[in-house]
């Protein structure tokens, strides 16, 4: 653990350095330059949010496909508050890993970072006005803050190993989501071989999406059922798009006599 101290209060930080996946706070002295290398120089509008922001960075051989990060404030009435956010990209595991371009998400492969706030990462580019917001209003709910304690409770890697604490329970909500997403492919798969060309195999997916959109309770993973029927969704519609995209000229078609 290596303590800062930042503007406005003192950071602390707890990774995993020795597996090479690290933590940096926005007190880093190199954090803005970073910052706008991942957004691509348009980083300025979410930097406001300092230092409610870090970058999470994989110098690791293996690709973290899931990880929490968690935020704890102190107040200066001594009362403390932990936020914990779990980023979880299952595709990142799905198959034989044949790299297809379509199912690349925000896994965090060898030699990445990604830029990170208190219940977000910022991305995509377009939408940092948005996420600035967002984190100024997570920062006016926190009150009067005396410190800030930033961890990666848990990271997961491609080939299933975890480290950390996991209390945020992330090992089973990744699987949970994971098994959610394969399921959908395997029942569209054998759809699309077996089924009528006039079969709606997409339909149980629609179906899915109208259903409540609050977990149950009592049952917290069962949130995955919905989050997959939607994911493979939005996977379709780009699909499709990319074949259509890929079927049109770049210049017209023209007959000529030879």
């Amino acid at each position: 653990m290596s303590g800062y101290t930042g503007a406005v209060f003192p950071i602390s930080i707890e990774d995993f350095a020795a597996e090479g996946v690290t933590l940096t706070p926005a007190t880093d002295g190199d954090f803005d330059a970073r910052a706008q290398a991942i957004l691509g120089g348009q980083a300025s509008p979410v930097l406001e949010v300092k230092p409610l922001l870090a970058i999470v960075a994989n110098r690791n051989p293996r690709t973290v496909v899931a990880y929490t990060v968690a935020w704890t404030v102190t107040r200066r009435n001594q009362s403390s508050e932990t936020t914990r956010t779990q980023f979880k990209f299952p595709d990142a595991v799905a198959g034989t890993g044949n790299g297809l371009a379509l199912l690349q998400g925000r896994e965090i492969r060898p030699g990445e970072q990604r830029l990170v706030g208190m219940g977000f990462e910022v991305w995509p580019v377009e939408y940092v006005d948005s996420y600035r917001d967002y984190g100024s209003r997570n920062a006016e709910l926190l009150g009067d803050v005396i410190s800030l304690h930033i961890a990666l409770d848990a990271v997961i890697f491609d080939d299933g190993s975890l480290l950390g604490p996991d209390e945020s329970r992330l090992a089973e909500h990744f699987i949970a989501y994971v098994r959610a997403k394969q399921l959908r492919y395997r029942a569209l798969v054998v759809g699309l071989e077996t089924g009528n060309l006039g079969d709606d195999v997409f339909a149980p997916l629609r179906q899915a999406l109208v259903a409540s959109q609050e977990a149950n309770s009592m049952d917290p993973l069962g949130v995955y059922d919905r989050l997959s029927a939607a994911d493979v969704l939005k996977l379709h519609d780009r699909i499709v798009l990319e074949v259509f995209r890929r079927a049109m000229r770049r210049e017209p078609f023209s007959i000529w006599r030879a």
